[in-house]
């Protein structure tokens, strides 16, 4: 969820600097028509500003207001099931093991 959020900042503030600072850059030492440049930064501003509304409403941060989905909580009701089985698996396995392990002891002996 953090590394979406700082992409989300990060392309924002690359659009909403970057392209400005471009347009700045090329209308003084290129002699890029400055209307041109006013509007193209312009519009840089507002895609910025859209690419961070919709970041935050569609993106990850609007989900950490929301609890899991009903799917969601199934799937992970799932997920432990599976895991207290293989676990119970497991211990029976570790019980096979130590009775396996005393039987070569006394067969040592």
């Amino acid at each position: 969820m953090v590394k979406s959020a700082t992409l989300i900042a990060l392309s924002a503030i690359a659009v909403g600097f970057g392209v400005p600072a471009v347009c700045v850059y090329s209308t003084i030492y290129y002699g890029f028509n400055f209307i041109m440049a006013g509007i193209l930064a312009a519009i840089a501003l507002l895609t910025a500003g859209a690419i961070t509304v919709v970041g935050i409403v569609l993106g990850p941060l609007a989900q950490s207001f929301e609890g899991p989905s009903i799917s969601e909580r199934e799937k992970l009701g799932a997920m432990r099931a599976h895991q207290r089985a293989t676990l119970e698996e497991l211990d029976d396995i570790i019980d096979v093991l130590k009775e396996i392990r005393d039987a070569l002891k006394a067969a040592e002996e």
